[in-house]
């Protein structure tokens, strides 16, 4: 389900760049507090290919820290910084919010793309076919085992 107008292709993209800004966060959240620091920033930009320097990840989080004001990004301000926001997914997690109930229901651990093509095989207007479940996975398999944990998808799901 594409934002209208738009062929999957768009928002799979943009997807898959949001699920690599948010496995990096993950990976670069030392305490895991859901939080990154300055220099976790950097070291995250830095594996994503985008050096900054210590100014402007600063700078970064000055402006996109607008909740706590301690010098911390959450997920969601790192995602804002990122412009993340402006990539217009709100089908696509309505999409994805869809298959939660159905997901959750069935009790599995991993989400593949049989499992959320059942899912929203009951949904009304959902209209992704079994290939754009498996784009959709693909795009959030961080480490390439052709499934995420039920836990992965509630989080990204919400995220968008």
């Amino acid at each position: 389900m594409a934002a209208p107008g738009r062929p999957l292709t768009v928002d799979l993209d943009a997807l898959s760049y949001i699920s690599r800004l948010v496995e990096a966060f993950q990976a670069f959240d030392s305490d895991s507090d859901g939080l990154v620091t300055v220099a976790e920033l950097r070291g995250m930009l830095a594996s994503l290919g985008l050096d900054k320097s210590e100014a402007e990840a600063r700078d970064m989080v000055a402006r996109a820290d607008v909740e706590r004001r301690d010098g911390r990004l959450s997920v969601d301000e790192l995602l804002d910084v990122m412009n993340a926001g402006e990539l217009g997914l709100g089908a696509l997690g309505e999409l994805l919010q869809s298959a939660l109930p159905a997901l959750e229901a069935a009790g599995g651990a991993l989400v593949g793309a049989d499992e959320l093509a059942m899912a929203l095989g009951g949904v009304v207007g959902a209209d992704a076919s079994a290939e754009d479940c498996a784009a959709i996975v693909e795009c959030m398999d961080g480490d390439g085992d052709g499934a995420i944990t039920i836990e992965e998808f509630r989080f990204m799901a919400d995220l968008l």
